[in-house]
């Protein structure tokens, strides 16, 4: 008898568990397969209150905050190129103990130069000579002015004898004219000679701008043949080289740029150079703070800061404002030119009311229904859309009109239209590029947890039939 017992209470478990299995597997018509709720599952996000950080995004591109294009103030051949590409330089301390010497970057041909330089000497030491020789003949010019003038006074003092004794008649009037005849010759050689002494000291003068004319040529040609020799201006690393020894390197004029030999870097310091939009230059200020991602470094975010904005916006299909971020790269080191987006931190928002962005949606105001068009100052009637979101609300979806503030990648301010607490529908995608007014939808989430109990339930119900079956045997 036990056994028969056995026998049909096995029997009858078995059936119960099919049966559960199936209603596990084929849910009720009308039911979500999701869990049993009526309409679509959708995602519930509860708005509370908390912080939202406003953000501007720039592309821009890594460089160094002090780079140098050094060229050439000669045109010369390159005898001499000691460093390059990736080896440090420095410009030297010459305060330190022993002096440092600066880094010598580039060396030039300097024969031609040197020509120069000695034709200059050349031609200062001759003007030299020539004013010397000029001083000399004014020195004579001016012995010789002084001589006139002692034989002049003693032509007139005859002159004015000779006209006392011409009074009394004891000469007459030919050694009279005889008299006055030598004192207007000697006058006039005085009076040539004094012309001629002015003449001597203005070309002395003529000589002395020559010389100084000299002095300067001979200062140029030793200031190029000191651009001979190329020193670094910079503590830094030699990021490019763009010549060889050899190479003839040429000034740069108005309408052609000069050889640019090589470029230096200090690269301790960098900066990402941002093309701001112009709709977002207002919200920017020097001091802001920035995150910086690097497209050869996605994993890792560069801490910034804003130094400096362009006042002009740059010319051509796209108009930015070019925005310099001092980079804190952590002691790493950077490659300039590295393609980088910076994300800008505008303003701080605390204590708001925030949303995920997707869940707000523009409608036309003709779809709203009336009662929720009517007397509302969120919905603006002279306005063809309406921003609103989907509220769940006794299992369905209740249009609410919103007012929005500020987003940012994620988030979106609700200034009015919701409260804290309210259950808003964030998704799905397809779920909210058709949902209506009234629609009849359940949380998914619920769903899950109606799933996990049920199944709990089965499992154990499954556990204590397992135990009854085993005990009639026992």
């Amino acid at each position: 008898m036990k056994i028969v017992i056995a026998v049909v209470v096995s029997v009858v478990t078995l059936l119960l568990l099919a049966i559960g299995g199936a209603a596990l597997f084929y849910p009720q018509a009308g039911k979500s397969s999701s869990g049993g709720g009526e309409g679509d599952a959708v995602q519930i996000h509860v708005v509370q209150r908390g912080e939202l950080i406003e953000t501007v995004t720039a592309p821009g591109k890594v460089q160094p905050k002090t780079k140098v294009a050094i060229s050439a103030k000669v045109s010369s051949r390159i005898l001499e190129l000691p460093f390059d590409e990736g080896d440090s330089v420095t410009k030297g301390d010459p305060d330190a103990d022993p002096p440092a010497p600066a880094s010598v970057l580039v060396r030039l041909d300097a024969s031609d130069l040197e020509a120069l330089l000695r034709s200059a000497r050349a031609r200062h030491d001759a003007q030299a000579a020539s004013i010397e020789v000029e001083k000399s003949r004014i020195e004579s010019q001016r012995a010789t002015m002084a001589a006139l003038a002692v034989t002049l006074a003693d032509a007139e003092r005859n002159l004015s004898r000779q006209i006392e004794l011409r009074a009394t008649k004891d000469v007459s009037q030919s050694t009279l004219d005889q008299a006055q005849m030598r004192r207007d010759e000697l006058a006039a050689q005085k009076a040539a000679a004094e012309a001629s002494l002015q003449a001597s000291e203005r070309g002395q003068a003529v000589l002395q701008y020559n010389l100084e004319a000299a002095e300067a040529e001979i200062a140029r040609a030793e200031d190029d043949l000191s651009y001979t020799i190329i020193s670094s201006p910079i503590d830094g690393v030699v990021t490019k080289l763009n010549a060889e020894v050899g190479e003839l390197v040429i000034t740069g004029t108005m309408n052609n740029p000069g050889t640019v030999i090589l470029e230096v870097a200090d690269l301790s310091n960098m900066l990402v150079v941002a093309e701001l939009d112009e709709a977002d230059v207002d919200l920017v200020h020097e001091g802001q703070s920035a995150n910086i991602r690097l497209l050869s470094d996605q994993d890792r975010v560069y801490h910034g800061t804003v130094e400096k904005i362009a006042l002009k916006a740059t010319d051509g299909l796209t108009r930015y404002f070019e925005t310099e971020i001092l980079l804190d790269t952590d002691g790493r080191r950077l490659y300039s030119g590295l393609t980088a987006d910076a994300e800008i931190h505008v303003n701080d928002f605390t204590d708001v009311l925030t949303v995920p962005s997707q869940a707000v949606l523009g409608v036309k105001l003709d779809d709203l229904p009336a009662e929720v068009r009517k007397d509302n100052p969120l919905v603006d009637p002279d306005k063809t859309m309406t921003t609103v979101v989907y509220r769940l609300i006794d299992g369905k979806a209740v249009v609410t009109p919103v007012r929005i503030g500020t987003s940012d990648l994620t988030d979106t301010v609700i200034e009015q239209g919701l409260s804290e607490g309210d259950r808003v529908i964030i998704g799905p995608y397809k779920v909210l590029e058709s949902i209506k007014h009234d629609q009849k939808v359940h949380d998914e989430e619920e769903d899950e947890d109606k799933d996990k109990d049920k199944e709990q339930k089965n499992k154990l119900t499954a556990e204590d039939t397992e135990n009854t079956e085993e005990s009639p045997s026992e």
